[in-house]
């Protein structure tokens, strides 16, 4: 497509050398910043991406990865088809760095904003129970996005004695904060769409081990940080809620909405996911249908538990909130540092190699030394080397 050739200024910012360009207009862009402030022209062909990404999956293989829109080819790959209509007109770069944007989960962030059904204001700052910390809950969309209707409570959950004779172990209701986890996860990240079968359901099991088989959790934040783990290691992309909201989310569930049946949120989760797993699993061919019904079977058994445990889970409730709370400050820490390093870039990346000059950076403890990183030393140390360093490795 015509355009500006990369040397260009960014059209919103002037920035130099802005290496993006809108698919629509063609103004040179510099950073995803620029994209979002460039109003309803890149966000609108995005997010026409992003869900026919979403949608063109229920008629290919299932995948624990989105691959991109329908029609996209890979280099050299003759036999899939060409895409039609804005896809088409894009340049192979333009493609792989869209197909980035989905990967990493920046994409999500120009789709309409998506509230699940758990979702609930309570003022502008709500308090965390023992002290746990506070998060901001105010709609700032102005009354978009607001939460859809709940799922309903099953009507009759047969008791866990009717299920199994001896008593579950201990260790049994750190199952649920990994399983409801793997709901949440899942739910945000196809955007609440129900009619993507079987992905959704199969993005749950991914990103749940409680759902895949008899994997013992010492503890909450054990179970929830594993779930996180292996949601990357699934290849998912990074859902809209991000780590810290779906920790929130898995927080809300557990705590609930109503105070005279506080387990009601979570019994409509399970409820919820049972039947999506059941939906899934009959959009599959027969053989490929076990890991599903193995999961709904646990599903199950965290129902009827959970119905009978009111007091567990209001101290899995408590535990989720702490574990949110260190996710959320690390989240804000890098994002600090991402910040910083961004002024010191003049841009969301670093400079060519050939242009960088070593800098000290100190951690508290001492002195480290980072060589070839930045295009000249910071204007306020962020006291944070180590994980600097490693955000450093991330982004380069």
């Amino acid at each position: 497509m015509a355009a500006a050739g990369p040397d260009a200024p960014c059209g919103l910012c002037s920035a130099p050398a802005a290496p993006y360009t809108c698919p629509r207009c063609h103004r040179r862009l510099c950073s995803l910043r620029c994209y979002r402030a460039h109003g309803p022209c890149a966000e609108a062909f995005y997010r026409d991406q992003v869900l026919e990404a979403l949608r063109a999956e229920r008629s290919s293989p299932p995948s624990p990865a989105l691959r991109g829109p329908r029609g996209a080819r890979e280099a050299g790959d003759a036999a899939r088809p060409a895409g039609r209509g804005l896809w088409e007109q894009l340049s192979e770069a333009e493609r792989d760095g869209f197909r980035r944007l989905l990967s990493s989960g920046e994409a999500a962030a120009l789709l309409p904003p998506w509230r699940p059904w758990w979702w609930r204001g309570r003022g502008r700052v709500e308090e965390l129970g023992d002290g746990s910390g506070a998060e901001e809950e105010a709609d700032e969309e102005g009354g978009a996005g607001r939460p859809g209707p709940a799922p309903p409570v099953p009507a009759a959950v047969p008791p866990l004695s009717a299920l199994r004779a001896a008593a579950p172990s201990p260790l049994v209701r750190f199952q649920l904060p990994n399983a409801l986890f793997g709901y949440a996860f899942a739910l945000s990240l196809h955007g609440g769409d129900e009619a993507l079968l079987p992905e959704l359901p199969d993005a749950a099991i991914a990103a749940s081990a409680a759902l895949r088989g008899r994997r013992p959790f010492g503890s909450t934040a054990e179970a929830l940080l594993s779930a996180r783990r292996d949601a990357r290691a699934a290849g998912l992309p990074l859902c809209p809620l991000g780590d810290s909201g779906t920790l929130r989310a898995v927080a809300q569930l557990l705590e609930g909405r109503d105070s005279r049946d506080p387990g009601a949120d979570v019994a409509a989760a399970l409820w919820h996911l049972w039947r999506l797993l059941r939906a899934g699993a009959r959009a599959l061919p027969p053989p490929e249908r076990s890991r599903f019904r193995a999961a709904r079977r646990k599903v199950g058994f965290l129902l009827s538990w959970s119905r009978g445990a009111t007091e567990e889970l209001a101290q899995l409730a408590r535990e989720a909130w702490e574990v949110h709370a260190e996710v959320a400050a690390e989240e804000a820490a890098v994002a600090q540092i991402r910040e910083g390093l961004e002024k010191v870039w003049g841009g969301p990346r670093p400079p060519p190699r050939e242009e960088r000059t070593p800098w000290m950076v100190t951690d508290g403890a001492g002195v480290e030394r980072v060589e070839e990183v930045f295009g000249g030393p910071p204007a306020v140390g962020t006291g944070r080397g180590v994980r600097g360093r490693q955000l450093i490795e991330e982004l380069d």
